[in-house]
């Protein structure tokens, strides 16, 4: 089954997808993306990740001539041309095109590019658990847009693996936790569920927002507010959430066991309802 991509309204083998030098996506990181996966062949709340994606061209000025019904469709299509059993769909949209400057080009067409891979299994991490360490969040003050500048994310990332982690958590200077490289982060401190709120600090994740609605249904509190460096340590259970791991729990933060050390009751409990609700079945 072959991996594909999308360039420009062409489909064509990813080993032969390329952009121009001059994109300002390549130039300028002046680019959003959005990532998706499938469950049975079947893209996970698209509407979701389409409007995420619309907030993001808008957030940074980037106009275009598409609209959500049209993504959809190239989508779906892209999908059942790679015809994986899981697929893991990402979408990037630069301004395009343009001799390197600065300011925004008066005409410029934008590029719009699309891959479509195999989706690996997240079982093995989900049931061992993961350990993450925390870094100084350096990013820049709008992580709520999907850019796809994401430097201080690799540089974090990359640091945790070489300290033999799986992922980094971003703290502020006053200790605020934010999120990780790539997902968004949840504590479990005596069977309450708290989340860091929505804003500037954190991308408002998709899969984020479906496991609050499953918690809440299997009987969790929920509260969505500040989480600190100091609750992190002393939380029963951690875990994240992103779009293609789903819920991965953390068993320990900077070499300091998180709990009893294994993945906890009310993660797997708020996990299978999550899946009960949300994942379609066969």
């Amino acid at each position: 089954m072959p991996e594909i991509a999308y360039v420009n309204g062409e489909f064509l083998p990813l080993d032969r997808a390329t952009v121009h030098v001059e994109d300002r996506g390549f130039q300028f990181a002046d680019a959003v993306y959005e990532v998706v996966r499938t469950y049975h062949g079947q893209p996970f709340a698209l509407d979701d990740h389409l409007a995420r994606l619309f907030r993001s061209l808008d957030a940074i000025h980037l106009n275009h001539h598409f609209n959500a019904e049209q993504l959809k469709s190239v989508i779906n299509d892209a999908v059942a041309r790679a015809g994986f059993p899981e697929a893991v769909v990402y979408l990037q949209i630069t301004r395009g095109r343009a001799r390197r400057h600065r300011g925004f080009p008066r005409a410029s067409e934008p590029t719009f590019v699309m891959t479509v891979r195999e989706l690996e299994s997240s079982a093995h991490v989900r049931e061992a658990g993961v350990a993450v360490i925390t870094v100084s969040d350096i990013r820049w003050a709008h992580c709520d847009i999907k850019s796809v500048a994401l430097l201080a994310n690799v540089l974090a990332y990359n640091a945790a693996r070489q300290s033999g982690a799986h992922d980094a958590v971003f703290v502020e200077a006053d200790g605020t936790v934010n999120e990780s490289t790539a997902g968004n982060i949840f504590v479990v401190s005596r069977a309450k569920v708290t989340t860091p709120p929505k804003g500037p600090r954190i991308l408002p994740g998709v899969t984020r927002d479906k496991i609050l609605q499953a918690a809440r249904a299997a009987g969790v509190q929920t509260t969505e507010e500040r989480i600190t460096k100091p609750e992190l340590a002393a939380a029963d259970e951690v875990f994240l959430t992103s779009t293609t791991a789903e819920v991965v729990p953390v068993v320990s933060v900077d070499g300091q066991v998180v709990g009893p050390g294994k993945p906890g009751p009310v993660t797997a409990r708020i996990y299978e309802q999550f899946q009960r609700m949300f994942v379609p079945r066969r």
